[in-house]
């Protein structure tokens, strides 16, 4: 039997995407990306930066965002996050510290 790999796609620190973009599987960000995104589950760290149009599953934020989000599931903002945007979410979990300017409108 084989076991089950997860897709796992890394942008790195010093790298900076503009465009559109689809990823399966697990997105972590640490680097920059303007653009549209459409991923399954999308994890920031601390030092990104995105500037987009999103449509994920999840995202867990810990850098700084700008734009558009709609999470069919749970949007969660980390202490580190920085989120200004017309977000749309099933759940919405801000850690202390976690910055929040926009519109939320839930599912």
């Amino acid at each position: 039997m084989k076991a089950k790999r997860e897709n796992i796609s890394i942008i790195n620190r010093d790298c900076i995407l503009e465009g559109n973009f689809d990823f399966k599987g697990y997105l972590i960000v640490a680097g920059s990306l303007d653009g549209k995104l459409n991923a399954d589950t999308v994890i920031t760290e601390e030092d990104s930066r995105i500037i987009a149009k999103v449509n994920v599953n999840s995202i867990t934020i810990a850098g700084f965002f700008e734009g558009e989000i709609k999470v069919t599931e749970t949007l969660t903002i980390l202490g580190t996050g920085n989120v200004k945007a017309q977000i749309k979410c099933s759940k919405l979990a801000i850690e202390e510290g976690g910055i929040l300017n926009g519109n939320v409108t839930f599912m």
